[in-house]
């Protein structure tokens, strides 16, 4: 095995920054030839259209790779990673420009990018301070139904020093045993008391090993599960960003996070006691070993007590089992609810049913974890009887051996201490059946999650354009969000010309919203689709689609941090003066008049915000603005109708017409008098779409509109 030290491991991941150095402005343009080489002119051509992607670093590669799809590791340099590679890699040394090898037989080319041609290249040639980007696997349709166990075996081979260490752990633990019946029959059976500190200094040291070597095990298996359930988490978090909304939507909020649980379940599984007690169970065979050296015949007593101890112990687990709480998920789901719903509770005045529905859930969740704790506690009560019976049993047999003189007494005291290093390890692996379930749960999931398909695939590379305003078609559009509901769409089609200002108004819950989600991709129709410029939607590279729109949702999202940093949340690179300008635009002066005209402060306090909702809508506003894009959607901007917020937006609506296509929905008649166009929307139908109408009509749609109760 190579002295590798992995980075990155398995697709879909974030690998650590490798040292970083003059190659980092040349990476986009060697990761396009790396794509070109590969066969994935797609991919290639998408990175180098790609105006949002710049000069990149070695973070950016390892994310772009991830999105592609693409296998890869990042390793440092050794010949034999070199030997085995399949297709080119990338060489990043520490301190001169980046380049592409192959591996052609047995001889290494690099790719010359000034004649496009591959040149041989020697291995000397490579600094042997590089690291490495290996290409181990291509896109493919094709899902890994046992990701979990993939991206295991590409982990560190950890198990490699953990069974050496146990290995050594297991004999040098024998010393105590072995010491003991030395002391018997050559100290005192023998009368030899001069022996006895050559014994003890064996001991001591074979002590020392074990110690040594346990410690070390320890440390490697901590440091394992960690990285293992950090790359779980960053996998599973990145997998989940690149979900389809609608396919998150219907599976809810806990079970997102239970998905990151999983990576905890890993690390709970493998350190600690339990995870120390799994992995000597195999290394019991030494005790077994040794038993039958120092006793013949007496081992066949222990292995008939662990079979049995294997028929009881796995009766009791599945009776403590049968009393696995049931309740404990709708209890959640009532703390959640409760929750979820506080405000509306208390201004109802009216708890008492929501008292009785938690006191029954609690009595009873109460009632199911009691009755599954007692029976734990019998299956550990009867697990550390089946260990002192075996014991017991063994000593009585021996006792026999030693009468007939089969055996000294001394070796019955060592065989019943090694009884303890048998009994031990099979005691924590029953207990710890319960975490074993959890953990095949979880992997069983998680293979399931890797399944599903995500909005990054080969079909949805396209690029927008993103200097001109867009022109945008619906065509018969229909949305549903479950099959339990009115369908929130329900064939739109509509018109919209590049630089057009357009308007969507209609009573609430008439689908407005959703057809600004469809024109961004963020949800998808179940019939029908949405052009832009003539492309459909799902054409385009979602990232990159999305990177470019300008959106502002009717409900403001805040973070954690001072006002600078929500605000370049949508333009990390916008300096100050960039920053003030979008937040006056958006109306914010006051804003951040009132924050003493400082971006620096910090907008949380004690967790919780200071702002209110029409404070928060100001930098959601403002975040959309600042993009400068050719394409704005904004769901009911300025709802509060402040005038002096009105008066920015329209100021803004007016720079940007003929610059950029927006779409808005509101319910403001000054802001929809000024659009090009309106689209008016009932029970997700269109009902109009066209020019504005004249003055009266429009105040009565308006009137009508407002006057609508909530559907």
């Amino acid at each position: 095995m190579p002295n590798t030290t992995n980075i990155h491991t398995y697709p879909n991941s974030t690998a650590h920054t490798v040292q970083q150095g003059p190659a980092d402005t040349e990476l986009k343009q060697l990761l396009i030839t790396l794509f070109q080489q590969l066969g994935l002119f797609a991919q290639a051509t998408n990175l180098q259209t790609d105006t949002n992607t710049g000069d990149i670093d070695t973070c950016e590669l390892a994310g772009l790779l991830s999105k592609h799809h693409i296998g890869f590791s990042v390793v440092k340099f050794h010949k034999q990673v070199i030997s085995q590679s399949i297709h080119p890699f990338i060489v990043v040394p520490e301190d001169a420009a980046a380049f592409l090898v192959r591996r052609r037989n047995e001889a290494l080319e690099t790719f010359d990018k000034a004649s496009e041609q591959w040149r041989a290249i020697k291995l000397e040639a490579i600094p042997s301070s590089s690291h490495l980007f290996v290409i181990e696997s291509l896109p493919t349709s094709k899902q890994n139904i046992r990701g979990f166990s993939a991206h295991l075996a590409k982990r560190t081979k950890w198990y490699r020093p953990v069974f050496w260490l146990s290995l050594l752990s297991s004999v040098t633990g024998l010393a105590v045993p072995l010491f003991t019946m030395a002391v018997y029959d050559k100290v005192i059976g023998g009368q030899a008391p001069n022996v006895l500190p050559s014994i003890a200094l064996g001991a001591a040291l074979a002590l020392a090993i074990l110690i040594a070597s346990r410690l070390t095990r320890a440390n490697v298996l901590a440091s394992t599960s960690n990285r293992f359930a950090r790359d779980l988490s960053n996998l599973t978090f990145r997998r989940l960003l690149s979900m389809p909304l609608m396919v998150l939507s219907r599976v809810g909020l806990s079970n997102h996070m239970a998905r990151m649980r999983n990576a905890e379940k890993v690390r709970t599984l493998f350190s600690g006691p339990g995870g120390a007690g799994l992995v000597d169970l195999p290394f019991t065979l030494i005790a077994f070993i040794t038993i039958a050296l120092l006793s013949g015949w007496l081992v066949i007593v222990p292995i008939v007590m662990l079979m049995l101890f294997y028929l009881v112990m796995k009766a009791v687990n599945k009776f403590a089992q049968s009393a696995s709480p049931t309740i404990s998920t709708d209890y959640q789901n009532s703390i959640n609810e409760l929750a979820k719903n506080l405000l509306q509770l208390k201004t109802s005045g009216e708890t008492d049913g929501w008292n009785t529905k938690f006191a029954r859930q609690c009595k009873e969740n109460c009632r199911q974890n009691f009755l599954y704790a007692k029976r734990n506690g019998l299956n550990a009560a009867i697990a550390h009887a089946m260990s002192l019976l075996t014991a017991l049993v063994t000593v009585f047999t021996g006792i026999f051996l030693v009468l007939n003189q089969s055996i000294s007494p001394g070796a019955l005291i060592a065989c019943v201490m090694l009884i303890w290093r048998i009994t031990g390890p099979a005691q924590l692996a029953f207990s710890s059946t319960q975490k074993i379930t959890m953990m095949k749960s979880a992997v069983q999931q998680f293979d399931r999650f890797m399944q599903a398909s995500t909005e990054n695939n080969e079909l949805r590379l396209d690029t927008p354009d993103t200097f001109n305003a867009p022109a945008i078609n619906f065509q018969h559009v229909t949305l549903r969000y479950s099959a339990d509901t009115e369908p929130a769409l329900s064939g739109v089609s509509a018109t919209i010309e590049p630089g057009e200002n357009v308007a969507i108004i209609g009573p609430n819950a008439c689908g407005k919203t959703s057809l600004l989600l469809a024109a961004m991709g963020v949800v998808e129709a179940q019939a029908g689709y949405v052009t832009v410029n003539n492309k459909n939607l799902k054409q385009y590279d979602p990232h990159a689609f999305r990177q470019w729109a300008a959106f502002c949702p009717a409900e403001p999202d805040l973070f954690p941090g001072s006002l600078a940093e929500n605000l370049r949340i949508a333009k990390p690179d916008a300096s100050d003066e960039e920053l003030i300008q979008a937040l006056y635009s958006a109306g914010g002066a006051s804003l951040f008049s009132a924050l003493n005209n400082d971006l620096n402060v910090d907008l949380f306090n004690r967790g919780h915000t200071l702002l209110s909702a029409v404070e928060g809508s100001y930098i959601s506003l403002a975040r959309a603005l600042l993009k400068q894009s050719s394409l704005v959607i904004l769901d009911e901007p300025i709802a509060n109708r402040n005038p002096a917020a009105k008066a920015a937006l329209l100021n803004t609506f007016e720079t940007l017409k003929g610059k950029a296509t927006v779409l808005f929905t509101s319910h403001d008649q000054d802001l929809i008098q000024q659009a090009d166009k309106v689209i008016i929307l009932d029970k997700g139908a269109v009902v109009y779409a066209g020019p504005i109408p004249d003055q009266s009509q429009s105040t009565a749609s308006i009137d009508s509109e407002e006057n609508t109760p909530h559907g």
